[in-house]
């Protein structure tokens, strides 16, 4: 969870990330909240999204820049740059280098208000599935 009432703007956040996928707007930090019910991986024609060690992660390689994964994200925090550009919650290390350099603390874990929020987007995509006929 992100407490925006507690970032100061310093933008450490910002530039710790290696992948550019944290980005400050209006002193509130957006950020992939690695979701459980993964609206931006559902929403991926091409299995470009996947599951690692926990985190969702964009295989690079295999995105095609079509932007139905950011369409998708109920917090806004895919950008698009020719492929898509996200938070990969430092996948491969023991800790998020984010949260570890806020200095107040603003950077912490998702919450049940997330939560309800992220199934929300995965029931209506369901239904959309269902409507077009699409597979899981």
């Amino acid at each position: 969870m992100i407490n925006p009432s507690l970032c100061i703007s310093c933008g450490k956040c910002e530039r710790i990330c290696p992948k550019n996928g944290i980005f400050i707007i209006d002193n509130v930090p957006i950020r992939c909240y690695h979701c459980e019910g993964n609206p931006c991986l559902l929403a991926c024609p091409k299995e470009a999204i996947k599951r690692i060690n926990g985190k969702v992660v964009i295989i690079e390689e295999k995105c095609i820049g079509c932007g139905l994964c950011a369409l998708a994200c109920p917090f806004g925090a895919i950008k698009m740059s020719g492929i898509a550009i996200k938070c990969d919650g430092c996948y491969s290390l023991e800790k998020e280098l984010c949260s570890s350099v806020c200095p107040t603390g603003a950077i912490s874990s998702l919450d049940e208000i997330n939560e309800k929020k992220v199934e929300s987007t995965v029931n209506k995509l369901n239904i959309l599935k269902r409507i077009y006929g699409l597979k899981s």
